[in-house]
């Protein structure tokens, strides 16, 4: 082989490399979002059965939703204060 051709293949294996590792970078980031999303939509209705015994309830909407996702059990505590003061 000449040394053209390999070289020109060593550099493809490069590109190759740093596309895939730029795309799933963003994509990991992205699937770590809606699991924590999913979990926060779980645990708001979960609350919502259990506060239909004890009296209360949180809003389960897109907001609130990704509040708490993002958030985690501060923007729980958050939600629910705000649901306390508005509601």
């Amino acid at each position: 082989m000449e040394i053209g051709v390999i070289l020109a293949t060593l550099l493809l294996l490069i590109v190759l490399y740093l596309i895939v590792r730029l795309t799933l970078g963003p994509l990991k980031v992205l699937t770590r979002f809606f699991v924590h999303c999913v979990i926060a939509l779980l645990v708001l209705v979960g609350l919502n059965l259990v506060g239909l015994y004890a009296g209360f309830h949180l809003p389960v909407n897109p907001v609130s939703v990704v509040g708490v996702g993002v958030l985690g059990l501060p923007g729980l505590v958050l939600l629910a204060f705000l649901s306390y003061l508005l509601f």
